[in-house]
Order: C-alpha cells, then sequence, then structure tokens
C-alpha cells in the first residue's frame, strides 16, 4: 500500500461517515452508534453512571447526539443490556431515590 494513500481492499483503512448537522439519522443507526459507545466505555471499566454522563454532556458530540434522538429511557435500556453482556452493574441497581429530596445508592450490593 503506498504511503497516504488508502488502499480499498485493506480492511483496517479507517471508514466514516458524515452526517450534516440537522439532518436525521435513520434510528436503528443511532441505536446501534450508541450502544457501540456503551460497549467500547464498558470494556474499558466504566459503570453506569460515568457512561450515562457521557450521554449527557454535550463535549461528547455523538453520544450526546444519541440521548437527544433516542431519550434517556432507551440510553439507560441500553447501557444495562451492554453492562449485563460484560458483567458490569446495572443502572436500576445503582441509584434509587427514596423520597423526593433523598438518594440511596447502592455500595457493593449491599
Amino acid at each position: 500500500m503506498p504511503y497516504g494513500e488508502p488502499d480499498n481492499s485493506d480492511p483496517m483503512v479507517l471508514n466514516g461517515v458524515v452526517l450534516e448537522d440537522g439532518e436525521a439519522p435513520p434510528i436503528d443507526a443511532v441505536r446501534e452508534m450508541a450502544e457501540c459507545f456503551i460497549d467500547e466505555y464498558a470494556r474499558l471499566g466504566f459503570d453506569a453512571n460515568r457512561i450515562l454522563h457521557m450521554f449527557r454532556t454535550r463535549g461528547f458530540a455523538g453520544p450526546y447526539m444519541a440521548a437527544e434522538i433516542l431519550g434517556e429511557a432507551v440510553i439507560r435500556e441500553l447501557v444495562d443490556l451492554v453492562l449485563a453482556r460484560w458483567g458490569g452493574r446495572r443502572t436500576s441497581d445503582l441509584v434509587q431515590q427514596t423520597s423526593k429530596d433523598r438518594w440511596s445508592l447502592t455500595v457493593l450490593g449491599h
């Protein structure tokens, strides 16, 4: 392969897709993209709260866009699904609202 020129027969060549701002991508593609983000960070050892934080932060353009399109409930469902696959803690296991102003955090399964 010549230096600096992509070789279409090389499976390791990086391929990208451009989405114009304001252009609505297909929901299935966004869901798959979100699942890939979650999978990547779950493999790095991120817990549910750290992963969800990315989807709520504008600085993470891809995850933030996915959360805007899919909604919080779908993102939480995907986080639970992926973390279950990798043996991590589910979002519903971590934080529970016990009353209007009080939250309970699960520590080591207690």
